[in-house]
């Protein structure tokens, strides 16, 4: 199961392909450097599903996978939690992760000191993305292409909104 959770990281982590590639907005670092969140609500919970991606202007970034109230937003628990550095090469970041944590599979979610440290002995491999705005900035795209070593399957790139 652990190796299941693991893939499941690996893969949301490695963001995958799109077939977009067409830009809708210039894009510009300076405006890069903010929160952004995918949220999708989990039925079987009743709650929000909320991918957070934190990029740094100080080359750190914070990503994370929680559980909030769907009204109010208000925190439940973790699920995932990585820290690392990035590289910036005009559309293309690459991520690095130094800390990678979640949640065992006896429970959804947990408080963050309830989180596991990901075990990879090879230490984590960096993952390179095309950044990509949209709607005037307020979305952005993180496409990254399948890699049949790491990933047995390929999902859609998730389009991350400006967290308020």
């Amino acid at each position: 199961m652990k190796h299941t959770n693991f893939l499941i990281i690996l893969i949301w982590f490695a963001i995958s392909t799109s077939s977009c590639t067409n830009w809708e907005d210039s894009f510009s670092n300076g405006s890069l450097y903010d929160t952004w969140e995918v949220v999708n609500l989990h039925e079987g919970y009743g709650l929000n599903s909320v991918a957070t991606l934190v990029i740094n202007e100080d080359r750190t970034f914070t990503k994370s996978i929680t559980y909030r109230q769907p009204n109010s937003g208000e925190l439940v628990g973790y699920y995932f939690f990585s820290t690392g550095t990035y590289q910036l090469d005009d559309k293309n970041i690459t991520f690095t992760p130094n800390q990678s944590l979640f949640i065992d599979n006896d429970k959804p979610w947990g408080e963050l000191d309830d989180l596991n440290p990901v075990e990879n002995s090879n230490g984590f491999l960096p993952v390179t993305s095309t950044l990509e705005y949209r709607d005037n900035g307020m979305k952005l795209l993180i496409a990254t292409p399948c890699n049949d070593i790491a990933l047995s399957s390929c999902a859609p790139s998730p389009i991350y909104n400006r967290a308020d």
